[in-house]
């Protein structure tokens, strides 16, 4: 297995419609981005910031279909989901890919990924990105050492849970789904559900808060 790192410029976060999302929170002191989950056009990412952001800045912001913040002393962080059909016109969701995201570093102009998969694999990523409008530059390409995945911190059954919920729109402004109709989807009581989708959040922001990722 291979991990690289490729820049996204200001501009091609521009081309993939994510250029305002990025510089409001880089206002705020952007600290980290991670993605949770992605599927087509929609992703749900957690951001941290040194300071909270003007919601209503916040809620400008078109491609931010749904948003809710978590305290962490005197930063902030963020749960968002992001839907840009930019990403969704030929750039396959990771989960059907055979790439996996590692990290999502801010930058001063722009943001590094690193994404870990094959040698063969991580080129069609970059191709990928490239045919959706960003010339994405790479920075490194060298042996992967290790996983670091943020949704580690969560069970099977609440990542189980957390990706139903985000495929159905549960995330979504307004809902698209509700508890009881993910827990009839997986054979599942709502409030089973709920408890899932409750511990699964917690979790995943107690490991990202611990860690000062």
């Amino acid at each position: 297995m291979r991990e690289a790192t490729i820049h996204l410029s200001d501009a091609e976060l521009a081309a993939l419609g994510l250029r305002d999302l990025v510089a409001l929170f880089r206002d705020a002191g952007l600290r980290r981005v991670s993605e949770l989950q992605c599927r087509g056009s929609g992703c749900l990412l957690v951001v941290g910031v040194d300071e909270a952001v003007a919601e209503d800045r916040l809620d400008a912001i078109s491609d931010v279909t749904w948003w809710e913040r978590v305290d962490d002393g005197g930063s902030a962080t963020y749960l968002c989901k992001v839907a840009v059909s930019e990403i969704g016109e030929g750039v396959d969701p990771y989960h059907e890919t055979e790439v996996s995201q590692r990290s999502i570093e801010p930058t001063g102009e722009g943001l590094d990924v690193t994404i870990v998969g094959s040698h063969e694999s991580l080129g069609e990523r970059v191709r990928e990105y490239e045919a959706a409008g960003a010339d994405v530059l790479l920075r490194t390409i060298s042996d992967y050492e290790g996983p670091d995945d943020p949704l580690d911190a969560t069970t099977e059954r609440q990542r189980e849970v957390l990706e139903a919920a985000f495929e159905r729109g549960y995330f979504d402004v307004p809902r698209a789904a509700t508890t009881e109709a993910i827990g009839d989807a997986l054979d599942l009581d709502a409030s089973t559900v709920r408890e899932h989708l409750q511990r699964a959040q917690r979790n995943v922001f107690a490991a990202l808060l611990a860690d000062g990722r």
